[in-house]
């Protein structure tokens, strides 16, 4: 069963806590938490303070994406925050030791350590690096907006990814975020895909409830 994390963007910031409360009445997975600092990506969102207000709302697992320039300088204080999983940009690392100590490092505070790239990033980049950490959030999309089309490029990363897993006899969470929908969420499934991020998707339903139904038995 495809595990759902549903995205604290798009809902305004005034609404997010009233959105928080219908996705508790779901099957819903994860609250996918966007932190996005107007730097690395142009929106901006929240901060580390929100994710505490939001833990103190639900009982589901938090699952946050740092989109920020640098997580190094601010990951610790999303782990106090409660975050289950914890995911931060390949893009931003221009030393690859120092996201390998980030992603050891949170690990090691015990939460899945996530590492997450942009549509333009070379799969080839990535590789290299997934036997240090449990969660591999591949973008189909290009980050930091709500409600763009899903990237059909984004099937053959993954099949790149998958052949590389295989050969190297290697194992990870592959979660999808961007363009999710009740039409790409069964081929994304076969291209062994565990979990994804959705966000308009769900936010836009009239019968929530329904939809996250329908969406986890296909």
């Amino acid at each position: 069963m495809m595990l759902i994390s549903a995205s604290t963007n798009p809902p305004k910031l005034e609404d997010l806590h009233e959105y928080i409360e219908r996705l508790n009445d779901t099957d819903v997975d994860y609250i996918h938490c966007d932190v996005m600092d107007g730097e690395f990506v142009t929106a901006k969102t929240f901060s580390h303070k929100t994710v505490i207000e939001i833990k103190k709302q639900t009982t589901k697992p938090l699952d946050v994406h740092l989109m920020t320039l640098s997580p190094e300088k601010i990951y610790k204080k999303y782990i106090k925050a409660g975050a289950n999983i914890l995911t931060v940009h390949f893009e931003v690392f221009k030393n690859k030791d120092k996201l390998i100590k980030v992603l050891s490092n949170i690990r090691k505070k015990g939460c899945f350590a996530g590492l997450s790239f942009k549509p333009e990033t070379p799969v080839a980049d990535i590789l290299p690096l997934i036997p240090f950490c449990d969660l591999l959030l591949v973008m189909s999309v290009t980050p930091g907006k709500s409600g763009q089309e899903f990237l059909l490029q984004t099937y053959e990363r993954l099949a790149k990814i998958n052949a590389y897993l295989k050969c190297q006899k290697l194992e990870i969470v592959i979660e999808v975020d961007g363009g999710v929908n009740s039409e790409n969420i069964v081929k994304l499934k076969e291209k062994n895909v565990k979990m994804v991020v959705m966000g308009n998707f769900l936010f836009s339903s009239k019968n929530l409830e329904k939809t996250v139904k329908d969406l986890k038995s296909m």
